[in-house]
Protein backbone atom coordinates (compact mmCIF):
# COMPACT_ATOMS: atom_id res chain seq x y z
CA UNK A 1 0.00 0.00 0.00
CA UNK A 2 2.91 2.34 0.79
CA UNK A 3 4.30 1.73 -2.72
CA UNK A 4 1.01 2.76 -4.33
CA UNK A 5 1.11 6.03 -2.39
CA UNK A 6 4.67 6.69 -3.52
CA UNK A 7 3.77 5.96 -7.14
CA UNK A 8 0.79 8.33 -6.89
CA UNK A 9 3.00 11.09 -5.47
CA UNK A 10 5.58 10.56 -8.23
CA UNK A 11 2.89 10.80 -10.92
CA UNK A 12 1.42 13.90 -9.30
CA UNK A 13 4.87 15.51 -9.24
CA UNK A 14 5.47 14.63 -12.88
CA UNK A 15 2.13 16.12 -13.92
CA UNK A 16 2.80 19.35 -12.07
CA UNK A 17 6.22 19.67 -13.75
CA UNK A 18 4.95 18.85 -17.24
CA UNK A 19 1.93 21.17 -17.11
CA UNK A 20 -0.83 18.55 -17.08
CA UNK A 21 -3.76 18.63 -14.70
CA UNK A 22 -5.73 21.61 -13.47
CA UNK A 23 -2.70 23.52 -12.12
CA UNK A 24 -0.97 23.96 -15.50
CA UNK A 25 -1.24 26.97 -17.80
CA UNK A 26 -4.15 27.39 -20.18
CA UNK A 27 -3.29 25.84 -23.55
CA UNK A 28 -4.64 26.10 -27.07
CA UNK A 29 -4.14 23.23 -29.52
CA UNK A 30 -2.25 24.47 -32.58
CA UNK A 31 -1.53 22.82 -35.90
CA UNK A 32 -0.96 24.06 -39.41
CA UNK A 33 1.12 23.90 -42.55
CA UNK A 34 4.41 25.60 -43.39
CA UNK A 35 5.18 26.34 -47.03
CA UNK A 36 8.12 28.13 -48.62
CA UNK A 37 7.25 29.86 -51.90
CA UNK A 38 4.07 27.76 -52.09
CA UNK A 39 5.85 24.41 -51.59
CA UNK A 40 5.42 22.35 -48.36
CA UNK A 41 8.50 22.63 -46.12
CA UNK A 42 9.36 19.26 -44.50
CA UNK A 43 11.72 18.91 -41.53
CA UNK A 44 11.29 22.45 -40.20
CA UNK A 45 11.13 23.15 -36.46
CA UNK A 46 8.26 25.48 -35.57
CA UNK A 47 8.76 27.09 -32.15
CA UNK A 48 6.17 29.28 -30.41
CA UNK A 49 7.71 31.37 -27.59
CA UNK A 50 5.35 33.32 -25.31
CA UNK A 51 6.06 37.07 -25.54
CA UNK A 52 5.28 37.51 -21.82
CA UNK A 53 7.51 34.60 -20.79
CA UNK A 54 6.83 30.96 -20.10
CA UNK A 55 7.49 27.60 -21.66
CA UNK A 56 7.86 27.44 -25.46
CA UNK A 57 6.07 24.87 -27.61
CA UNK A 58 7.52 23.09 -30.62
CA UNK A 59 6.51 20.97 -33.57
CA UNK A 60 8.35 19.56 -36.59
CA UNK A 61 6.84 19.59 -40.05
CA UNK A 62 6.23 16.30 -41.82
CA UNK A 63 6.61 15.60 -45.55
CA UNK A 64 3.54 17.69 -46.38
CA UNK A 65 4.67 20.64 -44.24
CA UNK A 66 2.15 19.87 -41.48
CA UNK A 67 3.06 20.51 -37.83
CA UNK A 68 1.35 20.09 -34.47
CA UNK A 69 2.69 21.84 -31.38
CA UNK A 70 3.70 20.00 -28.23
CA UNK A 71 3.91 21.90 -24.93
CA UNK A 72 5.43 19.11 -22.83
CA UNK A 73 5.75 15.35 -23.15
CA UNK A 74 2.24 14.10 -23.83
CA UNK A 75 0.72 17.59 -23.65
CA UNK A 76 -0.19 19.14 -27.00
CA UNK A 77 -0.60 22.85 -27.64
CA UNK A 78 0.86 26.20 -26.63
CA UNK A 79 0.20 28.64 -23.81
CA UNK A 80 -2.71 30.98 -24.48
CA UNK A 81 -1.46 34.46 -25.46
CA UNK A 82 0.85 36.21 -27.90
CA UNK A 83 3.84 34.26 -29.25
CA UNK A 84 6.92 35.02 -31.30
CA UNK A 85 7.38 32.25 -33.89
CA UNK A 86 10.68 30.84 -35.11
CA UNK A 87 10.82 28.48 -38.10
CA UNK A 88 14.11 26.82 -39.01
CA UNK A 89 15.53 23.86 -40.94
CA UNK A 90 19.14 24.28 -39.71
CA UNK A 91 20.89 21.36 -37.99
CA UNK A 92 24.54 21.86 -36.99
CA UNK A 93 25.45 18.19 -37.30
CA UNK A 94 28.48 16.64 -35.63
CA UNK A 95 31.68 14.88 -36.60
CA UNK A 96 31.72 11.11 -36.56
CA UNK A 97 34.66 8.94 -35.50
CA UNK A 98 36.38 9.47 -38.86
CA UNK A 99 36.05 13.26 -38.64
CA UNK A 100 33.28 13.50 -41.26
CA UNK A 101 30.44 15.94 -40.63
CA UNK A 102 27.13 14.06 -40.36
CA UNK A 103 23.62 15.30 -39.74
CA UNK A 104 24.28 18.83 -41.08
CA UNK A 105 21.20 20.46 -42.62
CA UNK A 106 21.57 23.95 -44.12
CA UNK A 107 19.07 26.71 -43.32
CA UNK A 108 16.46 26.97 -46.07
CA UNK A 109 14.31 29.55 -44.29
CA UNK A 110 15.15 33.29 -44.48
CA UNK A 111 16.38 34.95 -41.25
CA UNK A 112 13.19 37.06 -41.04
CA UNK A 113 11.43 33.85 -39.95
CA UNK A 114 14.04 32.59 -37.44
CA UNK A 115 17.10 34.50 -36.14
CA UNK A 116 15.43 37.85 -36.93
CA UNK A 117 11.85 36.63 -36.81
CA UNK A 118 9.00 39.02 -37.51
CA UNK A 119 6.35 36.35 -36.99
CA UNK A 120 3.89 36.85 -34.12
CA UNK A 121 0.61 35.05 -33.50
CA UNK A 122 -2.09 34.93 -30.83
CA UNK A 123 -2.93 31.50 -29.40
CA UNK A 124 -6.48 31.14 -28.07
CA UNK A 125 -8.14 28.39 -26.04
CA UNK A 126 -9.41 25.47 -28.09
CA UNK A 127 -8.20 24.16 -31.43
CA UNK A 128 -6.80 26.43 -34.14
CA UNK A 129 -5.05 26.09 -37.47
CA UNK A 130 -2.19 28.54 -38.00
CA UNK A 131 -0.51 28.24 -41.40
CA UNK A 132 2.77 29.92 -42.35
CA UNK A 133 3.06 30.70 -46.08
CA UNK A 134 6.73 31.82 -46.07
CA UNK A 135 8.46 33.61 -48.92
CA UNK A 136 12.17 33.27 -49.74
CA UNK A 137 12.39 36.95 -50.67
Amino acid sequence: MKQIGLIFLALLGFCSLSGCGTGGPALGQVEGTVTLDGVPLPGARVIFSPVDGGRSSMGVTDGSGHYELEFAAGSKGAMVGKHRVNISTFEAGEKDDSGQLVGFVPERVPAKYNTNTTLEVEVKRGHQVIDFPLQSR
